[in-house]
């Protein structure tokens, strides 16, 4: 059977972490479809990289791989019958509060493997955090692994975008049009967001369910805020969205697998210097003008 859903990412490091010798603190984690009744996921994670957040590279890395795992059971468990009210009313309380759980003990096993050490608070005002069984970690102890969290599922029923702190999920219709799911939150400044190790942080998911009856995006853009700052405004940063469509019409996503991480890495030095990561949910048919099936989804098994 013919297929449309590809993805693709790319991550590099900011130019002014290259200088400072700092890592690149985003991670990625995609799902590409084995066959058309699979689904396609993508997670990415921002670490805060801050002197509080010096296992961030790790915490970032454990928030994409603990959201693909869980929105892989979460496909499976609700079949076909169950309501998309049920969906979204999971998505909006269930699954944050599973996300955080598996989050925090992934941290907590982290901590266990290599405890922090008195170097690693010299430059702080208390001592290293202590595990005590059966109680939470202290706050210090998450913060060190502090990261926000964007992602987005094609299904066969419904697309799921979800957002925990900065970064940008973009979405460009098959005529270029390019748009958010929500309205763009402006909350965030002086390197100051939401995060995985943020309280009560379970409440302020952005969750988006769109049924699959109207037409899906050509384009779905995800990427953390280093991308969008390279840019004075929304229309500068837009323009991806469109441009990016057009490469993949020019040159196929193979093409565009190749040279993301180049285009990344020019952006990030001549713009905000910070890490940058993006991933892409690619529809074929927007691409080729393929004819659509009689259920709307089919899926490209390739993944450059």
């Amino acid at each position: 059977m013919p297929a449309i859903w590809t993805a693709l990412s790319a991550s590099v490091r900011g130019s002014t972490h290259e200088r400072d010798g700092r890592k690149n603190q985003d991670a990625v984690r995609l799902s590409c479809p084995s066959g058309a009744s699979d689904s396609l996921f993508l997670a990415l994670a921002d670490g805060h990289g801050n002197s509080r957040s010096f296992r961030s590279d790790r915490g970032s890395a454990m928030a994409t791989e603990c959201a693909l795992r869980l929105l892989r059971e979460f496909d499976l468990r609700n079949g076909p019958d169950v309501p998309l009210s049920s969906i979204r009313r999971q998505m909006r309380t269930k699954w944050p509060r599973a996300l955080l759980a598996a989050w925090l003990q992934a941290v907590r096993d982290d901590v266990e493997r290599e405890p922090f050490s008195p170097l690693d608070f010299a430059a702080f005002p208390e001592k290293p955090p202590v595990i005590k069984p059966g109680e939470p970690l202290p706050f210090a102890a998450n913060l060190a692994y502090g990261a926000t969290l964007i992602v987005a599922a094609v299904t066969r029923r419904y697309i799921l975008y979800l957002q925990l702190g900065d970064g940008d999920i973009l979405t460009v219709r098959k005529d270029g049009r390019v748009s958010r799911p929500w309205p763009s939150d402006h909350a965030y400044y002086a390197n100051q967001t939401l995060s995985l190790c943020s309280h009560n942080v379970e409440h302020h998911f952005k969750v988006k369910v769109e049924p699959r009856r109207a037409e899906a995006p050509a384009l779905i853009l995800l990427a953390t805020d280093g991308y969008a700052n390279c840019f004075e405004n929304d229309r500068g940063f837009f323009r991806v969205g469109a441009d990016l469509l057009g490469y993949l019409r020019a040159g196929g996503p193979t093409f565009v697998g190749e040279k993301l991480e180049p285009w990344l890495r020019d952006s990030s030095r001549d713009g905000s210097g910070d890490d940058i990561t993006v991933g892409l949910a690619v529809r074929w048919t927007a691409l080729r003008g393929a004819p659509e099936t009689a259920d709307g989804l089919l899926f490209e098994t390739s993944s450059p």
